[in-house]
């Protein structure tokens, strides 16, 4: 059996939903990586810079005197001030000048501090580096420099601003292709399901009245006069369908396109008893139909797209109210109003499907594949018509309670 086809939107919604946030992820891990591997460069090359002013510094500063007879130890200068006349020099001239502090150590005594210039610990982001003074790795240089991160952040910045703007542009573009390529597929799935449901629904009341003529012809002229007016009587009942069907479909195929009417004094319960009427010739005995209007009470529209409103509602009742049902009719003056409601004891309505009830091709999501399915256009087609007459329509529900429309029309023509 093949899925619905809401499951089937739903499942490619979510398949594009997980590439899109994971190509988005995958993009913010490229660039914190890139930005990572830009920030570990800078760090490393300030390390080989400051690496070549201390070798160059310490070849200039400490000397090795050869005096025979004394201990290696004996026979090294060391002079920490002229070391930093050295090196400070040699770090400007590497862009590397930052605050240090420079160390000799005793390496043959668990590396004891002989000297020192400046301070170690007030050096915030410090780098250490050792270097071996002499050849016998007895003494060392212990060089603690202020590593500038706020300087390579800052030589970053622009490029880490232009990433990030790109990131976000390429995530505006993905997010915008995946809304209209879903977009795209949803009206596809629309056009298709309209067209189906639409074939489906003109085949209808045409099957009937064909099947109601073929019948009519086994008749002689004068036998069966009853059944014959019966089956009369379904001709012109599907015909008045079809003809309600065409004239919605015509009023809600153009946007802007509003129903012509001709207004005229309607008396509504003659309106609502046509279409009981109407519907139960149609077969429809799973629903019990109540009429609760004055005979007396009279509105000015136009008798043909009220009925078919009121049709199109009680159609809509029927095919998705659920069984057993009950419709009840009713109108009354309000205020300066004629007020029309159309209640049933349905399966009603989830609150936020209400106000997308009366959207071009808007259907109310459902698993059940063996639901009846319409093509989204009948309560488009009733708010335009009784837009058209200076009224308006509304609708209450409540899950498992049912489901009440609310048509109000003014008294005067407009």
């Amino acid at each position: 059996m093949n899925a619905p086809k809401s499951q089937i939107s739903q499942s490619f919604f979510r398949r594009i939903s997980v590439v899109v946030v994971a190509s988005l992820v995958l993009l913010a891990v490229v660039q914190c990586f890139w930005g990572w591997r830009m920030y570990r460069n800078q760090v490393e090359d300030f390390y080989r810079r400051v690496e070549s002013a201390t070798y160059k510094s310490i070849y200039k500063a400490f000397r090795m005197d050869a005096i025979p007879g004394l201990v290696a130890a004996e026979q090294i200068k060391i002079d920490l001030d002229e070391f930093a006349f050295y090196f400070e020099p040699n770090l400007l001239e590497l862009d590397a000048l930052q605050p240090y502090a420079a160390e000799v150590l005793d390496l043959t005594a668990s590396s004891r501090v002989m000297m020192h210039r400046g301070d170690a610990a007030a050096i915030r982001n410090p780098m250490v580096t050792l270097i071996e003074i002499d050849d016998d790795a007895m003494f060392g240089l212990r060089l603690t420099i202020e590593v500038p991160h706020r300087a390579f952040f800052g030589q970053m910045w622009g490029l880490l601003a232009s990433s990030v703007v790109i990131v976000l542009l390429l995530s505006v573009v993905l997010i915008y292709l995946t809304h209209t390529m879903f977009r795209q597929r949803t009206l596809e799935q629309m056009r298709r399901d309209f067209t189906h449901n639409i074939t489906h629904e003109l085949k209808t009341p045409i099957s009937v009245a064909v099947a109601a003529t073929d019948a009519m012809r086994n008749f002689s002229a004068d036998a069966d006069i009853e059944r014959r007016s019966r089956y009369l009587e379904i001709v012109e009942t599907q015909l008045s369908q079809l003809t309600a069907m065409v004239e919605r479909i015509l009023t809600v195929s153009v946007e802007g396109r509003q129903a012509k009417l001709a207004i005229e004094q309607v008396a509504l319960r003659e309106i609502f008893e046509q279409v009981v009427e109407g519907i139960q010739v149609g077969g429809n005995e799973d629903a019990t139909l109540n009429i609760d209007c004055d005979e007396r009470l009279l509105v000015n529209a136009d008798p043909h797209h009220l009925k078919s409103v009121v049709m199109t509602l009680i159609d809509n009742a029927l095919k998705y109210g659920g069984r057993p049902l009950s419709i009840t009719l009713s109108a009354a003056k309000v205020d300066n109003t004629t007020e029309i409601r159309i209640a049933d004891n349905g399966c009603g309505i989830a609150r936020e499907h209400l106000a997308h009830l009366f959207e071009k091709f808007y259907r109310v999501p459902s698993g059940d594949v063996q639901r009846p399915r319409g093509y989204g256009l009948g309560l488009y087609y009733a708010q335009q018509v009784i837009k058209a007459h200076g009224g308006d329509i509304l609708v209450e529900s409540r899950i498992g309670k049912g489901t009440t429309i609310i048509i109000k029309l003014p008294e005067n023509e407009q």
